[in-house]
């Protein structure tokens, strides 16, 4: 997938049993933090993986800043969301999904 500036993937979920995105190009200072409305934006660029639920001792969402030649793995039903960066320059992942096929 080829992503530019202000581009992003929605919150979702996959089909499968595993799932996983790979980084093969990112710009640089893709996840400088920036004000909107003078509020600092943390989030420029990275992917936050959801877990839907608030738990005592326990965040709810994780962020991750990725790098090229990051492979994340995640099991399918694990929500995530990929946020746009304001920079000019070009992400470029890869995801996939996995069917485990358990034989006896």
């Amino acid at each position: 997938m080829r992503q530019f500036r202000g581009e992003y993937n929605p919150i979702h979920y996959h089909e499968g049993d595993l799932s996983g995105v790979g980084y093969l190009k990112l710009p640089k200072n893709m996840t400088r933090n920036t004000r909107v409305k003078n509020k600092k934006i943390k989030t420029n660029g990275t992917i936050d993986f959801i877990n839907g639920q608030k738990s005592f001792l326990s965040n709810s969402i994780y962020n991750v800043i990725p790098k090229v030649r990051d492979l994340l793995i995640f099991p399918n039903y694990l929500m995530h969301t990929a946020y746009p960066f304001n920079i000019n320059g070009e992400r470029r992942s890869f995801s996939f999904n996995v069917k485990l096929i358990y034989k006896k």
